[in-house]
């Protein structure tokens, strides 16, 4: 394990509104993966948010959204921004890291509630985690959430290639739907979700995130099956800048039991 020099030397950091934290940068034993793990000083936490990034980031991507970190940790809560081997679109490996670094943060913070956010691919690491349980969460935010994996497939670019990559896919993709079957978040059946509330910011000018035919209709069929599902409709393009609803999206966190 790297650290920063080891856990004892974390940065000392503020938030905008000069909440002390810790800032420890490590690297997971069991995944290798690195992470940032942001540690509020002045008590204990009783509560983890784990920031689970979009295609193409890492770990640091917590810094790009520096208002939610920061209304995070001046509310109390621990911020966990793992890196999950890259764009793996919530499959076996991405889980495995998941829970490599929930360990690893667990056995120093025993934490009593975790939080998700998962941000456009990262809605999908999201989604099943929530679905498979491995892990106790009590709530998720979705934001972006890129859930359709033929969608991905048939924007192509990069995009189809790292999801080729993850799920080991043909060139032709004919083997998507029997390859991820288990792991598109819009065929997941509602129930998997049952106990975890989800809110989902999500706008109508985001042709990345199609609000109109894949995100209202996944939030609707779990309506439908009486699971706690909000959808907040926002405005701009993919990830803009108000899907971050800082003030609400702690105030989902703090409220949960």
């Amino acid at each position: 394990m790297t650290v920063r020099e080891e856990a004892a030397a974390p940065l000392e950091r503020r938030t905008a509104h000069l909440t002390r934290y810790d800032e420890y940068a490590v690297t997971i034993p069991a995944s290798g993966d690195p992470a940032l793990v942001l540690v509020p000083q002045g008590g204990t936490p009783s509560a983890a948010v784990y920031y689970l990034h979009g295609r193409t980031a890492d770990e640091s991507a917590i810094d790009e959204r520096a208002d939610v970190r920061d209304g995070l940790l001046d509310a109390g809560f621990l911020v966990v921004s793992p890196y999950l081997h890259g764009d793996l679109w919530g499959n076996r490996d991405a889980q495995d890291a998941l829970g490599s670094v929930h360990d690893w943060v667990s056995c120093r913070w025993p934490v009593t509630r975790r939080f998700l956010i998962g941000e456009s691919m990262g809605a999908t690491t999201a989604a099943n985690a929530v679905r498979l349980g491995e892990v106790q969460w009590n709530a998720a935010v979705l934001i972006a959430p890129s859930l359709s994996m033929r969608a991905v497939w048939e924007r192509g670019e990069h995009g189809r290639d790292t999801l080729a990559a993850a799920y080991r896919l043909s060139a032709d993709g004919h083997d998507l739907e029997s390859k991820t079957n288990a792991w598109d978040a819009v065929r997941h059946e509602p129930d998997a979700y049952a106990g975890v509330p989800v809110r989902v910011y999500a706008s109508p000018d985001d042709v990345v995130a199609n609000i109109a035919e894949v995100t209202g209709p996944w939030v609707r069929r779990l309506r439908a099956a009486s699971m706690t599902t909000e959808l907040i409709v926002v405005s701009g393009e993919h990830v803009s800048a108000d899907h971050f609803r800082v003030g609400d999206i702690v105030a989902f966190f703090t409220d949960r039991p």
